[in-house]
Formats: C-alpha cells, structure tokens, sequence
C-alpha cells in the first residue's frame, strides 16, 4: 500500500500526485481529518481545506455513501496484485458476513421468544450473539493507520470468518455475488462483426472475467488453517441491465438459492458483493436508468445489512459524483445511446454519489496529465473532490465513518486488461 489522497476544489489524487503517506490525508467527517495537502492546480495558497473536501452544493441531500466499496481501472493489476486492496476486501466482505449473522440470530432469538413466552431466549444463542456483536464493534473501529498497517484489519477479518466457521447455525453459509457486465454488452457501431457475433463475444468475455473474480473471492475467504475455514458456497448468477435478464447461475443447482428476476437480485437475495464490469460507461448508465435500477442499486449498497460494491472502470466513474468523466478520454461511444449520442448529451448526468462529492477518472497515466488539468480548470467547482485511478490503484471507502482512500499495488509493466 503506498498511497493515499483525498481531493478538493483542485483536481488531484493517486494517479496525478507523488506518492504520499498513507496518513497524509483523507474524506471523512472534520473532526477525524488529517492536515491539508497541496494540491495540483489548487488555489492561490496550494492548499485544500477539510471544509472544501466537506463541502460540495451540487450534490443530491439524499446522496448517501456506499457501506463498503472498491472502486478500481483494472481487477488483475488493482486488486489482484494489490495486497492493500485484498486486506479491505476481505474485511468488507467479513463484515458483510458478520453483520447478516447477527441479523438473523437475533431473528431466531425474537422468534424464539415469541412463540415460547414460557422458556424465554436460549441462553447459549444470546452468549454468542453477545459475542460476536463485541467482535463486530472491534471491527467498526479500525482508523485510517491500522487499514495502512494491515495486521489488525487482516487478524479481525481471520476471527471474523473464524466465529462464522464456528457457528452451528452458519455452516455451508453461502456468499452471494451479482455480477453486471452490462457495459462491456455494449455494440460497436465499426465493428466489422454482426451484432450477433459481438453479443457471443462479449457474453464469453464475461464469464471468463466472472470466473476471475469468484477465484480471487475464494482465495481471499481461505485459509491456511483448514480447521477454521468458513465452510461457504459461492453462488453467482449475472445480471444484464439492459433486459433485465439472469443468466448463467453457478454455485448449485438448486435454482430456489438464485434470485427470480432482476429486482429481486437487488433486493429480497440481498447479495453479499455486487460487481459492476467495466465497458462503455455511457451504455451502462443508459441502461441504469432506463430499468430503473439506481435506487435499487443505491439501497442495495448503503444501510446496515449492504453489499459491497466493487466497481471496475465503468462500473467506478457511475459509483462517483460526475460520470461526465467518461467524456474526457474519449474512449466510450455515446452514439449507442439513442437520444444522447454526444458528449455534450452527458456533461450533467449523475452517479450513484457513493463516495460523497467526488469522481473517479480510472485508467490515469501520465499521458492525461495536461487533459485532465484542462477539464478541471474549464469548469471551476464542478470537479469539487476527485480520483485518477491507475492500473495499479484502488479506493476503498468505509461509509460509516465517511473514510475513502487510495492503496496501490506495484506498477504493471505491461498493465492487464482484465
């Protein structure tokens, strides 16, 4: 883990700076900020304030932080090769875990009373819901240092996933992940293949990308002490916004375990990671919109009982405030979306809001330098608080304690497209 930048009214972060101390600074509530840092293109002082990190008068009053996410340009060179992202992955999805145990036993114990007055809650239930709330207030107080340092953070995850091991009531417990790679579904009007062979293509791209991430879920949920592994089944199955179909479910072949249609997947299955591919970001939110699917997806993600939102490229820039960022590189097609086929069409259509104020602009080398000072500086106060994300870089975010940070893993040589 080697960087850490919260941005202000100048645009900067990870991609844009040198490296900083991961204490350096953060996005979190003004009594636990860290002192301002000079920023690239910053105001006459160079410095940002926490009030301008705090502030941002655009944004929605019902905009609310995502519970745990990670917001990425790449899975391999990102997270897979980032050893700071692994650790908060793994502790977000422990979390996650942890908090729908408690959820339901203190379900069964409110039955339990209900339906037997006489006999009252069962004592040995009500010791280990005790315990593993005293475990789950440890892991709610971990600060911006012991997720620099890693060793608490990686030890509460491992007890986490012990104390869920452990549990009569939890064995075979099932990790339940729903993976929407409607951006990369996008067609490519130049393509020289049909429509059809390009659904083929995508489709299998998919499944091999899926197939990726549910590898790294496993090996991050393993353990070297076989004693104590969480005896979990991953079940997967992929959504596409833009049809709202379910296709291609894995983990069992017992259908009931899958979600019936689109809206369910988001709601009643209350899936544990919610994975957003990256592709054309202008299709995906076109797609978001047109199904409806932004506030499932908001509720989805924020409250007590969220998923974990890992959002790759695409699936980062709708997570944040401005997903005009997509227009910047000039990468995405606009035209596949009838009705908005410029960039112009997109230059104030928002994101999920998931980090607060601020944007994210992945795939950052130095070759954006200059444009991405160009964009922030012909819309003053527009890009109040913003990421670049490198190949290599991830941000995590903590909603609770409003708390986003970059962490970096080493710097591809040849970076993955994966």
């Amino acid at each position: 883990m080697k960087r850490l930048t919260a941005l202000s009214t100048a645009f900067c972060v990870g991609g844009c700076l040198p490296a900083l101390s991961l204490a350096s600074a953060f996005i979190g509530p003004p009594a636990t900020r860290k002192r301002p840092l000079s920023w690239l293109g910053a105001s006459a002082t160079g410095e940002a304030t926490s009030a301008d990190v705090a502030s941002n008068p655009s944004a929605p009053s019902d905009a609310r932080w995502a519970s745990h996410a990670l917001l990425f340009s790449s899975l391999t060179d990102g997270v897979a090769a980032n050893d700071g992202a692994q650790s908060f992955l793994r502790y977000s999805l422990a979390d996650a875990l942890l908090r729908e145990h408690i959820s339901q036993t203190e379900d069964a114990l409110e039955s339990s009373v209900k339906f037997s007055p006489c006999n009252g809650p069962d004592v040995e239930e009500l010791n280990s819901l005790e315990s593993v709330d005293q475990l789950h207030h440890r892991g709610l107080q971990f600060s911006l240092e012991d997720f620099e340092n890693k060793q608490q953070v990686d030890s509460w995850a491992k007890d986490a996933l012990q104390q869920l091991a452990s549990d009569a009531n939890c064995n075979n417990c099932s990790v339940r992940v729903l993976y929407i790679p409607t951006a990369m579904y996008a067609l490519n009007p130049h393509s020289q293949n049909t429509p059809g062979k390009q659904r083929q293509r995508a489709r299998a791209d998919g499944k091999k990308r899926r197939t990726q991430l549910l590898a790294l879920l496993d090996e991050l949920l393993s353990s070297e002490d076989d004693d104590a592994l969480l005896q979990y089944n991953l079940l997967a199955t992929t959504l596409d916004l833009d049809d709202g179909s379910l296709k291609q479910p894995v983990g069992s072949e017992d259908a009931s375990l899958f979600p019936a249609d689109d809206k369910e997947a988001l709601t009643t299955w209350k899936p544990h990671i919610i994975y957003v591919e990256g592709g054309n970001t202008f299709w995906l939110q076109h797609c978001i919109d047109k199904g409806g699917y932004a506030p499932l997806i908001k509720n989805a993600c924020a409250g007590p009982s969220a998923a974990v939102y890992l959002g790759k490229s695409a699936g980062a820039i709708v997570a944040g405030s401005e997903v005009s960022m997509a227009t910047w590189k000039g990468w995405d097609d606009p035209s596949v979306v009838p009705g908005k086929e410029t960039y112009d069409d997109w230059l104030d259509v928002r994101g999920f809001d998931f980090v607060g104020s601020c944007s994210f602009f992945p795939h950052m080398s130095d070759d954006w330098k200059d444009l991405v000072q160009q964009q922030v500086d012909s819309a003053p106060g527009k890009f109040v608080c913003s990421y670049c994300l490198r190949e290599e870089d991830a941000c995590c975010v903590v909603g609770e304690k409003e708390l986003a940070f970059l962490t970096s893993g080493p710097k591809p040589v040849n970076p993955a497209k994966l």
